[in-house]
């Protein structure tokens, strides 16, 4: 059939440049592309003739395209023969149900349509909303991926089926997320998560019998992030003077709030006056500086475990002035988008314009931002900064009872390591294997040295 043939894309390429080759079925002046599962590289590759150029193993693939051609071909007949108009979808429903074989007829999923897909991607969200599992900025994660998946199937002319579900789903919707989206591998990450979650969900009810979801990678990396050092906090603690009130004023206190406590922003705004236990001294009446008579107590939404936060004078001078102990304070209570916006004005105000260089990645392509601090800070600073910080000084284990982490790797992530803290481990090394020439026990003259320590150094 003159409306079927072997093409390559030219800017889909293997590790090596190899091209994948597809069939490419074309109806009405639009078309559709079948994986052919060979590849070719272009020098070799006859665009006129649809076939591979005499080359390594070209003969067997091209075997492998005539025989693809064919089974399409079939396809195309069959429907013609039962007068069914050979529309591209008729056609991607023929091809998929062929290729997804099926032992029983038990087993075999129901014939679903990408409106079906997608509207069963809609009621997961709903199911999720309704029941409250998760926090609303998840449920916005969730509308976020039904849109990107609604994109990719227009664009990319995909079908989106239980069925297509597959290798070939998998490689497009990244590369059209990284390529027509231009996201950063940690924001594609969340997407092919929550793709995952969605396919477990509704093969838990039996919408579909399709597993090989289990097998797409995460894209999750190591971030490069900025945390705020000693200096910097200082800064905007006590010489940033916003008007009093204000909400840059609030905006602050939250900020250092939650750099002193560690907590997630989701946690941190739902505090109430409840969640304050503050001892008092009974004959002076001044609050108890100890962390068993005073410190925050909450549960944490992610892992439903409780924590206990000791409490520092920065929030000493908090309770007093928003008199946490009698009134519901309103300083906490920001959305989550708003608070990213006025923060970065706050620091930029503060004076936290260094310029620094964070970098991201994209596939193998590490992308770098060079810009002014405040430009990176956000909400998830303030937990970053207190992990960094509380990790320099005390033992990490310390720091895992107050953060909540349950796993210590995922906790290491949060560490921001710098040329300080090098220097730091590098000095105190020095402490242990401190060597001067007048220290050394041996002779000199043979050029033997010892590694002995003669005195202590003070």
């Amino acid at each position: 059939m003159k409306n079927i043939k072997s093409v390559i894309r030219k800017n889909l390429k293997k590790k090596d440049n190899e091209h994948l080759i597809y069939i490419r079925y074309t109806y009405n002046r639009r078309y559709i592309l079948f994986r052919s599962d060979a590849y070719v590289l272009k020098i070799n590759w006859n665009n006129d003739a649809g076939r591979v150029r005499k080359s390594n193993l070209y003969e067997l693939k091209n075997k492998i395209l005539t025989d693809k051609e064919r089974d399409l071909e079939t396809i195309v007949l069959e429907l013609i023969s039962k007068k069914i108009e050979p529309t591209l979808f008729n056609v991607k429903i023929e091809y998929y149900k062929a290729k997804n074989k099926y032992q029983s007829d038990e087993v075999k999923p129901k014939k679903h349509d990408e409106k079906i897909f997608l509207k069963d991607f809609q009621e997961f969200i709903d199911d999720r909303e309704q029941k409250k599992q998760v926090e609303q900025d998840t449920i916005k994660t969730y509308k976020a991926t039904l849109t990107k998946l609604t994109l990719f199937q227009k664009k990319k002319n995909y079908f989106l089926h239980y069925d297509t579900i597959n290798e070939n789903f998998y490689f497009a919707f990244v590369n059209y997320l990284r390529d027509e989206e231009k996201l950063l591998d940690n924001s594609l990450d969340k997407y092919i998560k929550i793709v995952k979650l969605f396919m477990s969900y509704t093969f838990e009810k039996k919408k579909h019998t399709n597993l090989y979801y289990q097998t797409f990678k995460r894209m999750k990396t190591d971030t490069d992030f900025v945390v705020l050092n000693r200096e910097e906090l200082i800064k905007l603690a006590y010489k940033y003077k916003p008007e009093p009130g204000s909400i840059k004023d609030k905006v602050r206190d939250t900020f250092i709030f939650g750099c002193s406590t560690g907590l997630r922003f989701g946690d941190l705004i739902k505090l109430t006056k409840g969640n304050f236990v503050i001892g008092r001294d009974r004959l002076k009446n001044k609050i108890i500086d100890n962390a068993s008579e005073t410190y925050i107590k909450l549960k944490i939404n992610k892992t439903q475990d409780y924590l206990k936060l000791p409490i520092n004078n920065f929030i000493f001078d908090l309770i007093k002035k928003y008199d946490i102990e009698n009134e519901e304070f309103s300083f906490l209570k920001h959305s989550n988008q708003t608070f990213n916006i006025l923060i970065k004005e706050v620091c930029r105000e503060a004076g936290i314009t260094e310029l620094v260089k964070v970098s991201k990645k994209r596939g193998r392509e590490n992308i770098d931002y060079q810009d002014p601090k405040y430009t990176f800070i956000s909400s998830h600073t303030m937990r970053r900064t207190f992990i960094t910080s509380m990790s320099n000084s005390t033992e990490i284990t310390n720091v895992q009872a107050v953060s909540g982490h349950k796993d210590l790797k995922i906790l290491m992530n949060y560490i921001k390591r710098n040329d300080k803290e090098l220097n730091s481990v590098k000095d105190n090394l020095n402490d242990i294997f401190y060597k001067k020439d007048e220290d050394l026990i041996g002779d000199k003259s043979s050029g033997i040295d010892t590694r002995i320590i003669s005195k202590i150094r003070k």
